[in-house]
């Protein structure tokens, strides 16, 4: 298992991208996991946000990180598979851009369901929309995962029925840790239920006042330091062994708690 972060860590800093690329290699990361924008906002433009922009020229920037010394382990391309217009055109011009960034993943999430809309409707409309961005995963050579972050991908049901809305095996699942855990569910059992789809894990821990939200939201952008939370870590660790896991642990920390977060992530791997 090799270690990465997601670039969310560094979203509060006012930073540019490649400051994050260059604190991830100092502090001993092997991997990052940058965040892709369709299109540009100001804040990118002026170097104040570390996001990246579908527009950027996907090699420059994996010339940059190389220079670094680390590897793109996924590109975070969140958006909704409920929302078949813009979601699937951003998801296909993502998956073309992995491919040239290097990044081996594409990652996204369900996203919310539109008021009004049964479940039955919810995954025949996702069932349409993976089959369409399935097919460019296929021949751009990209694996696509789900990560939890609504109300049918925090439970191993609701994955599950996902997985099953595809042929594809090169769809597969980013569990996410935290959001498991803050949606009431647990994270071991989750994990174990799915642990043969599952091909990157974002590794985010609760404490504080994520705490309170804690069956009231699906989902939350960074966490406490890794193990210095509520959730179980290491028996999700001890799943991913088992299972002979030799993917990508990301961690989504806050950028002054990254250090800690690698320090105890390298003690239990």
């Amino acid at each position: 298992m090799k270690i990465t972060c997601n670039i969310d860590a560094f979203r509060h800093l006012d930073k540019p991208f490649e400051y994050a690329v260059k604190t991830l290699s100092e502090l001993g990361y092997q991997g990052v996991e940058p965040q892709a924008l369709d299109g540009r906002c100001i804040l990118e433009i002026y170097h104040y946000c570390p996001m990246i922009s579908l527009d950027d020229d996907p090699i420059e920037i994996r010339k940059m990180i190389s220079g670094y010394g680390l590897e793109v382990s996924c590109l975070s391309a969140h958006t909704s598979l409920l929302e078949t217009e813009f979601g699937v055109k951003y998801l296909r011009k993502a998956i073309k851009f992995a491919k040239n960034l290097g990044a081996p993943i594409v990652n996204t999430a369900e996203g919310p369901k539109p008021r009004g809309m049964s479940d039955e409707e919810a995954f025949a409309v996702m069932k349409q929309n993976l089959t369409a961005v399935m097919r460019t995963a296929e021949n751009y050579d990209v694996f696509l995962t789900i990560e939890p972050h609504g109300e049918y991908t925090t439970n191993a049901a609701g994955l599950k029925k996902i997985m099953g809305l595809s042929k594809s095996k090169r769809l597969g699942i980013n569990l996410d840790t935290g959001n498991v855990f803050l949606a009431g569910n647990d994270s071991v059992a989750t994990l174990k239920a799915v642990v043969d789809r599952v091909m990157y894990m974002h590794v985010k821990d609760i404490g504080g006042v994520l705490l309170e939200g804690r069956g009231k939201v699906t989902g939350a952008p960074v966490g406490v330091a890794v193990g210095k939370g509520q959730v179980d870590i290491k028996g999700c660790i001890d799943v991913l062994k088992k299972a002979k896991y030799d993917g990508w642990l990301s961690v989504e920390a806050k950028a002054e708690d990254l250090k800690d977060s690698l320090t105890y992530l390298k003690s239990i791997i």
